[in-house]
């Protein structure tokens, strides 16, 4: 009863945030559940896939793969041979993410609205399609009713792909599964798995289309070996991955050889979660100077980030250290720059931003993440070391071997509960922009929201 209340009162809270976005009539109750869905969608998606879910918001011009266009009935990750998703497979996607891309992880709303949001996208894809279907009869000199439009828009049954069981492993098995990635895989991903010799790759749309590295745990559709076989034999429909008819015996090779191309502990690395970060307790006084000897007392997090667009020069994820005194927070980053030697000019800087934010669930994508933002801190390359008084905001970095090393240092007789340092935690996401002489527009990078608290 109290998940259920917790639900309808985030429904109508949203319709009031909503309001000016999607007009509605007064709402004396408690939304339906579809309604729930559109504000849910309207906010968490909206900004990618656009109001009407055809892969058009605001942020999708900056994303690459571009977000799905859900009135083409054509999604990536599915568990069917008929290229039908499942509600569970949207479901999965909604609370997973797309490790690689620029979808996020939705883990932290409850399963209830998840649920919500897939049957939202579900629905939304069969009316599009309808009104598609309509607008088509329209221009060939018919009418089609809307019933008849809903019907010949609805897609069929899933057929569900069945997954055997799984042999014992033996060294017979793994080579057989070598030879079948050389001569399946290999032409994309490379023999190594790193996927990096072709540049010649599209989509069904003709847009280019770039393997991902398998090495880096780089597995979109997951990577349990039941996720690999399910993508081996289904496939990315309106990709350039396609489905194998292999033998199951075969599937399973090639399974469990994709599985040990995978690095120790580079899946980790790769996947965002949602976090609740507490700065330690700093062992002496706090300084801003990146490579002063208290920070080697201060333990570092490793936080993945999401690149906007997939290209060499991303930035899969920083160092975190977070430390607090008497008078200061302190937050050190620090990341590697994959675009080349410190110095070289470039027309987009290195740059990083923290924000902070008092709302329980900000959005991912602007103009959400940017609105709802209540304080930020921002260096770039341009603007080196500075201080920010008005916020007590110290800021140094230095270039090392390659990384950069940069130090926040807050001081806390200033509005500390607009940081999490108060009673109440708070929001915090991280986002760096790697500039590149060969990238006019950078590689923007990007944290999901994790909690801070003191």
């Amino acid at each position: 009863m109290l998940h259920h209340a917790r639900n309808a009162a985030f429904c109508a809270a949203s319709l009031a945030l909503l309001a000016l976005l999607v007009p509605s009539p007064r709402v004396t109750a408690a939304p339906s559940p579809r309604q729930c869905g559109r504000m849910l969608f309207s906010r968490h998606c909206a900004p990618c896939h656009g109001s009407a879910g055809l892969g058009d918001g605001p942020a999708a011009a900056r994303l690459d793969p571009k977000p799905r266009d859900f009135s083409t009935g054509r999604f990536r990750l599915i568990s069917t041979v008929n290229e039908v998703p499942t509600l569970e497979d949207l479901f999965e996607v909604i609370t997973n993410g797309i490790v690689g891309s620029a979808m996020p992880p939705h883990d932290h709303l409850p399963a209830e609205q998840r649920m919500r949001l897939a049957r939202y996208v579900q629905n939304l894809t069969t009316a599009r399609r309808a009104e598609l279907l309509q607008e088509l009869a329209t221009e060939e000199g018919t009418t089609l009713p809307w019933s008849q439009a809903l019907e010949e828009a609805t897609l069929p049954t899933p057929a569900v792909l069945r997954i055997p069981p799984a042999p014992v492993r033996t060294p017979e098995q793994l080579a057989r599964g070598r030879e079948l990635f050389l001569e399946n895989c290999a032409s994309c991903h490379d023999a190594d798995g790193t996927g990096r010799s072709r540049d010649d790759l599209v989509d069904e749309k003709g847009r280019p289309s770039l393997a991902r590295d398998i090495t880096a745990g780089i597995l979109k559709g997951g990577a349990r070996a039941e996720d690999i076989f399910r993508r081996i034999r289904c496939g990315m429909p309106g990709s350039a991955m396609p489905s194998f008819e292999l033998p199951d015996d075969d599937t399973w090779a090639l399974t469990r050889y994709v599985e040990s191309l995978v690095r120790p502990g580079a899946r980790e690395l790769a996947v965002q979660t949602h976090l609740d970060l507490r700065p330690a307790q700093a062992p002496a006084p706090l300084v801003s100077d990146p490579a002063a000897a208290v920070w080697e007392e201060v333990e570092s997090h490793w936080i993945p980030m999401a690149p906007l667009s997939w290209k060499p020069t991303r930035v899969p994820g920083a160092r975190i250290q977070l430390a607090r005194d008497e008078r200061h927070l302190g937050i050190r980053l620090v990341w590697e720059d994959p675009a080349g030697a410190p110095g070289t000019p470039s027309p987009s800087p290195d740059s990083a931003r923290i924000r902070f934010s008092f709302s329980t669930i900000p959005t991912y994508f602007d103009p959400g993440r940017s609105a709802e933002t209540s304080e930020e801190w921002e260096w770039s390359s341009t603007s080196g070391d500075f201080d920010y008084a008005p916020l007590g905001v110290e800021v140094r970095e230095i270039t090392h071997a390659g990384h950069h090393e940069l130090v926040f240092l807050r001081d806390l007789s200033i509005s500390p509960e607009r940081i999490g340092m108060g009673s109440a935690s708070v929001g915090i996401a991280f986002e760096i922009l790697n500039g590149s002489p060969d990238d006019p527009a950078g590689s923007e990078n990007l944290t999901v929201w994790h909690r801070l608290a003191r």
